[in-house]
């Protein structure tokens, strides 16, 4: 959509005949941020290589009647929420797979193939290295997945995204420290202390070393930690830098700008920075508005110390004030305006899929519309059937019943 020849962002500004800002949905790019820094360790990809295994081996009729554990998702490269969902079923249902890998290894029941392929996978999922990683990327998910959710939010704007963004960033750099590793070192631990190991043969000891062979542990973490914490903050950096690129490579004029309309930035009302986002819609902003603006909004903070000023509820409490300053009345809707996500679009396109089926082909333009906007505005349809049912039969009686079908 950005391209610089046929991109749908060059197509409207030659019809406009001015700028036109683009915008990456940041939901994608917090997808992209998870998929690609994840990519970079060659550990963490086959940790999801088998997960992957495993989800198919327990989908298998034999498997799936003895798996009494949570359903793992399927993983897809387009949607980070997948992994998110399949972590969080290993966590919580590890002792469910790791029984029932047990007894199809050990059952004649199954056949070879399903049984070498249980014994494998029984292998790989009780490495400590799995469990590590596997409990690592659940936390690292979780603290990204409210971030996800807000931005798919219909109301979401720019600014508010930028925000919750760089809140997630903030919690992931938060893990990057010592203790968090032995924190999550000793959770790795504690889960693989009952994790059943197989028997080895008793290797007999050389006559010339018994007096130095030491056959009993001597108290060392069975967890490879110089090899793990390479990877903990390997991951986490790679995790962090792409964040810092994606997220202030593109629109970072815009994002001064925003913020600077903000009523808790230091920059709040500072004309050069809010200047980018007014041109936009060649306006200009008064100086002495800004001055007396930044002068009363003070004032309301001060009164309401407890409670924080955001750009939503100052439109919406103090509107009236805000008219006699028009060119900050106009930033301040300029500033929710920002979308920041794509979410609601393609929900819309999903709906259209399950709307203009086979047999509705023959429909016009405007009855596929109208059910593409019921069926998307659910939640207004089903009031239909309750608080709106009167009123609705009522407009229904008062016309003609006969429907236009083509």
């Amino acid at each position: 959509m950005s391209g610089k020849y046929g991109g749908v962002q060059r197509l409207l500004q030659e019809k406009v005949g001015r700028e036109i800002p683009y915008v990456h949905c940041l939901n994608h790019q917090l997808h992209l941020v998870v998929v690609h820094a994840l990519s970079a360790e060659k550990a963490i990809q086959d940790f999801f290589s088998i997960c992957n295994a495993l989800y198919n081996f327990c989908r298998k009729p034999t498997v799936a009647l003895q798996y009494r554990g949570d359903r793992l998702k399927r993983l897809l490269d387009q949607r980070w929420t997948g992994h998110l969902a399949t972590v969080a079923v290993i966590v919580s249902s590890f002792e469910d797979i790791t029984s029932v890998l047990e007894h199809v290894s050990s059952a004649r029941t199954y056949g070879a193939e399903v049984r070498m392929e249980a014994v494998g996978l029984l292998r790989e999922v009780s490495d400590e290295s799995f469990i590590f990683i596997c409990h690592f990327i659940h936390k690292v998910l979780l603290l990204l997945n409210p971030a996800n959710i807000i931005l798919q939010g219909e109301d979401t704007d720019l600014l508010t995204g930028m925000k919750l963004v760089s809140s997630a960033a903030e919690c992931v750099r938060n893990l990057r420290s010592e203790d968090e590793f032995c924190i999550l070192c000793d959770t790795v631990t504690a889960s693989t202390k009952d994790t059943p190991v197989s028997a080895k043969r008793r290797r007999q000891v050389n006559k010339n070393l018994t007096e130095y062979v030491v056959e009993e542990t001597t108290g060392a973490n069975i967890i490879d930690k110089v090899e793990l914490r390479r990877l903990y903050f390997s991951a986490l950096d790679h995790i962090l830098g792409e964040i810092e690129v994606r997220f202030s490579e593109r629109n970072s004029k815009f994002a001064a700008a925003l913020a600077a309309l903000d009523p808790e930035n230091e920059t709040f009302l500072d004309v050069k920075s809010i200047k980018p986002i007014m041109d936009l819609t060649n306006s200009t902003i008064v100086e002495t508005e800004c001055i007396v603006a930044k002068q009363y909004i003070s004032r309301i903070k001060e009164e309401e110390s407890q409670q924080m000023m955001t750009t939503r509820r100052l439109l919406s409490e103090h509107h009236k004030v805000l008219e006699a300053m028009p060119s900050v009345l106009s930033a301040l809707k300029l500033a929710v305006t920002f979308g920041a996500s794509t979410a609601m679009c393609e929900n819309s396109f999903s709906v259209l899929k399950n709307v203009f089926t086979d047999n509705r082909r023959a429909m016009n333009h405007t009855r596929k519309s109208q059910l593409v906007q019921l069926a998307f505005e659910r939640d207004l349809t089903k009031k239909m059937r309750n608080e709106w049912k009167d009123l609705v039969l009522r407009k229904f009686n008062s016309s003609t019943r006969r429907l236009q079908l083509f």
